[in-house]
């Protein structure tokens, strides 16, 4: 799921320019869609939580795949797979390792045990990089900062969305109404969205509770989640959370979808009130969809929203300061397109994925090139320290 929703315009543009692409990651129902697509795709069952066994089995079968195969390039995603990947990177002896740090998974409100167990984590898999490309320029100065990696090791690579498929004005008034019918959410509505998966920390226990406030008090407010449930994740939700805060009745949980930039065209409000986020992807589409936004004041939703300018940034797990904020959108028509309008410059300014793409590409020319520069080096010496043990 991660390759095809978060990373297809990277392996479109690598396949562009004449890289072979694999796919090493659990198997899904997406594998099919990848393969139709040019990419070689390699099933290797990966759990997100720790599994000794399994991880070794994992370590394994990703080390006798890229030799196997000659690899050149190994580049890494997600916690789990960026620290099993480039150890088998590593192991392999494939010349440039890069890993994308999409959010550290370890933050402040951890238990200090828990946090010094995941940096020390990212602290090994650092070892194996030959570059780290980070998202959040937050995450450049923790990994500084925490001896991670050396400043000269990582360079931001920021994020993006595709900015023609993100655009409002793909969309007009008669679409809207359309497809809020097709959903079931009344045309005069406004409408609260939120796109992310069914866990705590993505904040729906209180965006639920802000919610029930709300809903008490303003009649015309719906609430429009998007999103997949989690039962493998400690911290799921399962759908019927919306029942038990008493909000069912003016909600729409549709569950994951792919027609998000449709759906974003129905939404006056985009939410985020996550504990923890990387650079999140859904803010962005948001924005460049002139989508005023609440968001929690945390990494990653800071990039995104400029407070009081795109949106408004509150205390994460503040159930009064979330649904004052949505309130105060939800009842100025002008301050909601005045924030979108900001929102959309935004994203036109910074959130362009061709950007993104081209560090990716760019990164790869520049490192294969130094890789074979150390090659015939080593070459070069071996041949002359050799010649000289002859002569001796």
């Amino acid at each position: 799921m991660t390759i095809r929703y978060l990373l297809w315009a990277q392996i479109e543009s690598m396949q562009r320019v004449g890289y072979e692409v694999h796919s090493v990651c659990s198997d899904g129902p997406n594998g099919g869609w990848l393969t139709e697509r040019g990419v070689r795709v390699y099933p290797v069952t990966i759990r997100r939580s720790i599994s000794p066994f399994s991880d070794i089995i994992a370590l394994w079968k990703m080390f006798r795949y890229f030799r196997r195969n000659k690899i050149q390039i190994v580049h890494t995603h997600t916690p789990k797979c960026s620290l099993l990947g480039q150890l088998a990177a590593k192991l392999a002896g494939v010349p440039v390792i890069i890993n994308t740090i999409h959010g550290f998974y370890f933050h402040e409100h951890m238990k200090p045990w828990t946090r010094r167990f995941y940096i020390m984590m990212e602290w090994i898999a650092a070892r194996c990089s030959t570059m780290i490309l980070c998202q959040n320029p937050e995450d450049i100065e923790t990994a500084v900062r925490l001896n991670i990696c050396k400043c000269d090791n990582i360079e931001l690579l920021g994020n993006g969305v595709d900015l023609s498929k993100f655009d409002s004005k793909r969309f007009n008034g008669t679409f809207r109404t359309a497809k809020r019918c097709e959903i079931g959410v009344p045309k005069n509505a406004i409408v609260v969205g939120i796109v992310g998966r069914l866990v705590r920390e993505k904040g729906y226990l209180e965006l639920a509770e802000a919610m029930k406030k709300i809903l008490h008090t303003h009649k015309d407010v719906w609430l429009l989640a998007i999103g997949p449930e989690e039962p493998e994740k400690p911290d799921r939700i399962c759908a019927d959370i919306f029942s038990q805060y008493s909000i069912a009745e003016r909600t729409r949980w549709l569950g994951p979808r792919e027609d998000i930039s449709e759906l974003l065209a129905c939404i006056d409000i985009y939410t985020l009130p996550s504990w923890r986020e990387g650079f999140p992807r859904s803010a962005i589409e948001a924005a460049a969809m002139a989508v005023p936004i609440v968001a929690t004041n945390i990494r990653g939703c800071r990039q995104v929203v400029d407070d009081g300018v795109n949106g408004y940034l509150v205390s994460p797990r503040a159930v009064d300061e979330l649904a004052e904020a949505i309130v105060k959108l939800v009842q100025n028509s002008d301050l909601r397109l005045r924030m979108g309008k900001a929102g959309y410059e935004k994203a036109r300014r910074e959130f362009d994925e061709a950007n993104v793409c081209k560090i990716v590409i760019d990164t790869y020319r520049e490192l294969l090139c130094d890789a074979d520069r150390s090659l015939k080096e080593e070459t070069r010496n071996y041949s002359i320290n050799t010649t000289r043990k002859s002569h001796e």
